[in-house]
């Protein structure tokens, strides 16, 4: 018994691989799970850190509104979601800088407006409800090449970006008003890790999607707030509880039949909880 089930597993290992090499979308897909969970994993630090959990999950649902327009007049989905991000990023940090508002309270106002008008949009097109839930809940069938490269460049820039203000990001992350009396511009690094963000969002909406957007860029950084010895290190942390978690939620997902972004999210906050109670004991 023991024999024919080792056998099974090594079948089904052996089909996975075969799948991998026969299958473009296959393989794309694992590719851009790879990279997006790298990109993200680099970010979620400084949106835990700066406690900018609800721009994350609000970038997430603006671009909702971009895909539905794209859609609608039949042009680029990428473009679309890039603009849609950006105006929704532009308007936090305008309403922000002017005081009119607390970040939190803009968003909180602009979140359901742009998702408002992605629903209305979407109810005008031809495949509204295909559309929709693959949008919402992502869909590795849609994934492209162009997509590749495009989430490729996205994590290089965001990587050497974050690396070469490190210090000015960390300055900016744990005390605001002592950053800005040394000389760090501080509008600039906030409207900068705005639109690292808003890239992030764009690249890994096919994963992701729309819903669990928010759990893609908080749990890995949640996980690396907890154990990192210092800021730097919490990126590399946050990177690898990503990639990990991303590639054997993945391979969970095939076997399963079930939807990767979704069961990426479950595998990685089971282990987020696995490993907070293991430091409580």
């Amino acid at each position: 018994m023991e024999l024919i089930e080792a056998a099974w597993g090594v079948e089904k290992r052996m089909g996975f691989l075969k799948d991998l090499v026969k299958y473009e979308f296959l393989r794309n897909a694992l590719m851009i799970v790879v990279l997006s969970s790298t990109l993200s994993g680099i970010v979620s630090p400084v949106i835990v850190y700066k406690r900018m959990e609800f721009i994350g999950d609000g970038l997430a649902h603006a671009i909702f509104a971009g895909v539905a327009l794209s859609v609608l007049l039949n042009f680029d989905v990428l473009t679309g979601a890039f603009l849609a991000t950006f105006l929704f990023a532009f308007l936090i940090y305008q309403l922000n800088k002017e005081k009119f508002v607390s970040e939190s309270t803009a968003i909180g106002l602009l979140l359901p407006v742009f998702m408002s008008v992605g629903v209305v949009l979407f109810s005008k097109t031809d495949r509204y409800t295909t559309d929709v839930t693959s949008y919402l809940f992502g869909n590795l069938l849609l994934v492209t090449k162009q997509d590749i490269l495009l989430i490729l460049l996205t994590a290089i820039a965001t990587a050497l970006i974050s690396y070469n203000l490190r210090y000015e990001i960390a300055y900016w992350i744990f005390d605001e008003e002592m950053a800005s009396f040394y000389g760090v511009n501080v509008k600039r690094i906030k409207l900068l890790v705005f639109i690292l963000i808003s890239f992030t969002v764009v690249a890994t909406l096919k994963v992701a999607g729309v819903v669990v957007m928010g759990a893609f860029l908080v749990i890995p950084g949640v996980f690396a707030k907890s154990c990192a010895r210092s800021f730097q290190n919490s990126i590399m942390r946050s990177v690898i509880f990503n990639v990990i978690n991303s590639v054997f939620g993945f391979l969970i997902a095939y076997y399963l039949d079930l939807p990767p972004g979704p069961t990426i999210v479950l595998l990685s906050f089971l282990s987020l909880i696995f490993s907070l109670a293991i430091r409580r004991c």
